[in-house]
C-alpha cells in the first residue's frame, strides 16, 4: 500500500472528510498547492475552488470549498472552510433542496440573514454547475 496523509476537512457545522489519502491538491491563494505525505511545514490560505483527493494515482473525490486555511504537516492536510461540499452526483436533489431553501431567505427582514442566504446560494449553485458538468460530461462519454 502507498504511504498516506490523514486529511480533515472541517466546517462550522460538520466534518466533510477524515480519511488517509495518497495526495491532496488545494487551491492556495497563490495557486495549486499538492500535498504529499511527509510535506514541509504550510499555513496557507484558501481560494474558492476545488479540493482533490487522490488515491490510486487518480482523483476519487473532490471537494468544493468556499475559502478557508489549509495546515499541511509531515502527517496531516486539515482544511477549515467556511463552507465545503462533496461534488457528487448523488448529492444532487439534496443540494437543489438547500439551494431552494436559501433563496428563499435572500430578501428576509434580517440582512444578517439575508446577506448569509445570498453567500450561500451562490456557493451551491457553483457547487450544482459542477455537478451538472461532471453529468453532462459522463453522458458524453458513455
Amino acid at each position: 500500500m502507498s504511504e498516506t496523509t490523514n486529511l480533515e476537512v472541517v466546517t462550522p457545522s460538520a466534518i466533510i472528510v477524515s480519511e488517509p489519502v495518497e495526495m491532496v491538491v488545494v487551491p492556495g491563494s497563490g495557486g495549486q498547492i499538492g500535498a504529499l505525505p511527509r510535506h514541509s511545514k504550510v499555513i496557507t490560505t484558501l481560494e474558492r475552488g476545488f479540493v482533490d483527493i487522490f488515491n490510486d494515482n487518480k482523483i476519487l473525490t473532490q471537494i468544493m470549498i468556499d475559502g478557508g486555511i489549509a495546515e499541511i504537516n509531515e502527517t496531516t492536510v486539515t482544511i477549515l472552510a467556511e463552507r465545503a461540499e462533496k461534488i457528487d452526483k448523488a448529492n444532487k436533489q439534496v443540494l437543489e433542496e438547500k439551494l431552494q431553501n436559501f433563496k428563499s431567505l435572500e430578501n428576509h427582514n434580517d440582512q444578517n440573514i439575508a446577506d448569509l442566504a445570498i453567500k450561500n446560494s451562490s456557493f451551491l449553485e457553483a457547487v450544482l454547475d459542477k455537478i451538472g458538468w461532471l453529468i453532462s460530461v459522463t453522458r458524453f462519454l458513455f
